[in-house]
């Protein structure tokens, strides 16, 4: 006898047991069923996290309340409020300040020394350009 080709993968003339649709279907189903898995596990957690929020409210008594309130009045009072606006007013005097330095008078005069040095050891039958050149080496 001679084998068909159906018969080798398990047709047996009824058709394709595993067809792309049926594979895509399979395939579709299974997500469709870990999507609402997912939904459905997020919408219980907010809910059991909402509920529990609700119960874990804190009551004070009337007693707590006035303490609170007190410390809260002292804590007020002992703030240095001269101090820190003292502060915050030096800040934007330093701040707006200009800050320029002035250099002392030999420090000034060595400087200009040192530049009339270097200007009078150019060459003098050197155009601009080969000056420009010797400036560039010197520093």
């Amino acid at each position: 006898m001679k084998m068909t080709r159906g018969a080798e993968w398990g047709h047996n003339g009824r058709g394709k047991w595993c067809s792309y649709k049926r594979t895509t279907l399979a395939v579709c189903s299974i997500n469709i069923v870990v999507a609402l898995y997912v939904l459905h596990s997020l919408y219980t957690s907010l809910y059991i996290y909402s509920f529990n929020d609700s119960q874990n409210v804190v009551k004070y008594t009337p007693d707590q309340i006035r303490k609170m309130e007190e410390s809260v009045e002292i804590r007020k009072a002992y703030e240095p409020i001269e101090l820190i606006k003292l502060v915050k007013e030096i800040k934007k005097e330093f701040l707006n300040e200009e800050r320029t330095l002035e250099l002392p008078k030999h420090l000034k005069q060595m400087i200009l020394d040192e530049i009339i040095e270097k200007l009078r050891g150019l060459t003098s039958d050197a155009g601009p350009s080969e000056q420009r050149g010797q400036c560039i080496l010197l520093h």
